[in-house]
């Protein structure tokens, strides 16, 4: 099983691809020529293996000598499976996103030169990292041009680290700044002191955001941090709020968190939460 997903060279490479094709067409053919009850069992019992894979994969004692026990092997190759699963769904993914922009674009909506925008730096990118990593994928001798990837210790940038660390690090960067300024604009409008709990809420907020900025230190600075009253300084009054009061209740909504993704996993796993799947709840 190994052998088989070990890296081949090209020609190799796309006999697997069409082959895959053609026998995904073909189950998926299949599949679909099921009735709907067949298709809800297959579901059932898909996923109740799946689950109860893993589950006797954790509660088995590894072996001594190899620190594995029987089910490694079965884990490790549904895991490849599933990475295979969510590659396809990111697939369907771009599918859909090019199909809004093109029909964006087809039908001249307000904004459509923005889709015009997404796809040449969509295109540009999938060229890039994929010609970038031709070499390590293929094994091939070929080597990309400078303009795609510059040799490690050159001097340059090529395409790739221009259009990632260039362009897609410094809108995230400037996306997230601007996103600030909402937020405290939402906050604003939310903290309004109507009862005695918005009054708290408020107060907490303001010590903890003064506790962090410099202004806020200036504020408490003629307290002497080797005094009694050290405590009181902005800073440790908000670092006290932060470790003993907020850390435990962080912990409280983890732990509930937990339960609640360990039922919902249940459920799931023994097919009782239908969902969009069945279109009715047991």
């Amino acid at each position: 099983m190994n052998a088989f997903f070990s890296a081949k060279p090209y020609p190799q490479v796309l006999w697997y691809f069409l082959g895959t094709l053609v026998v995904c067409g073909v189950i998926l053919f299949l599949l679909h020529q099921l009735p709907s009850r067949s298709k809800r069992a297959m579901i059932w019992v898909t996923t109740f293996l799946g689950g109860a894979i893993f589950l006797v994969d954790f509660l088995l004692p590894p072996d001594p000598v190899t620190e594995k026990n029987a089910l490694a092997t079965t884990t490790e190759l549904i895991g490849r499976f599933a990475q295979v699963v969510v590659g396809m769904t990111i697939l369907l993914g771009v599918y859909n996103l090019c199909r809004i922009h093109f029909n964006n674009i087809r039908r001249r909506r307000p904004g459509f030169y923005n889709s015009g925008v997404f796809f040449a730096f969509f295109v540009a990118m999938l060229v890039a990292c994929f010609w970038r990593g031709w070499p390590e994928w293929f094994n091939e001798e070929y080597r990309p041009p400078a303009w795609i990837r510059v040799p490690e210790g050159a001097d340059g940038v090529d395409l790739y680290t221009l259009l990632f660390n260039g362009l897609l690090l410094s809108l995230e960067a400037t996306m997230f700044s601007i996103l600030a300024f909402y937020i405290v604009s939402a906050a604003y409008r939310a903290f309004r002191v109507r009862s005695a709990e918005a009054g708290l809420l408020m107060i907490t907020a303001a010590i903890l955001m003064l506790g962090q900025v410099g202004v806020g230190v200036l504020l408490t600075h003629w307290i002497p941090p080797e005094s009694a009253f050290a405590g009181l300084r902005i800073e440790n009054v908000s670092q006290w709020v932060l470790t003993t009061i907020n850390a435990p209740v962080q912990r409280a909504i983890g732990f509930g968190l937990g339960l609640g993704a360990l039922a919902m996993s249940l459920r799931i796993w023994l097919s009782l939460e239908r969902g969009s799947y069945f279109g009715q709840e047991v």
